[in-house]
């Protein structure tokens, strides 16, 4: 038997609230663990903008007007999407 979330929480409803509590705990704690695709994806993010804070460091950085900033990130998105799709197909491949 399936159970709709409305069948679900009904039951949920009708237990003590000892056990209502618990399970809040659980749902919740289960929100916060990460998983291991997670973590990668934090780690290369932290070590990108290590990278970028090295080359501020470092004085190379570039200067971008606040008015071209949006078509910049823009670009710099499209370039990380193209990035991520190729290397998936060459997973797949």
């Amino acid at each position: 038997m399936k159970s709709t979330l409305t069948e679900v929480l009904d039951a949920a409803r009708a237990l003590p609230r000892a056990e209502r509590a618990e399970i809040a705990q659980e749902l919740i704690a289960s929100l916060e663990t990460t998983n291991e695709h997670d973590e990668a994806r934090y780690a290369e993010l932290k070590a990108a903008v290590q990278v970028g804070v090295d080359q501020i460091d470092r004085g190379e950085s570039i200067r971008i007007p606040a008015s071209e900033l949006q078509e910049y990130l823009q670009g710099l998105s499209r370039e990380a999407t193209d990035a991520v799709r190729e290397s998936r197909r060459d997973v797949r491949s």
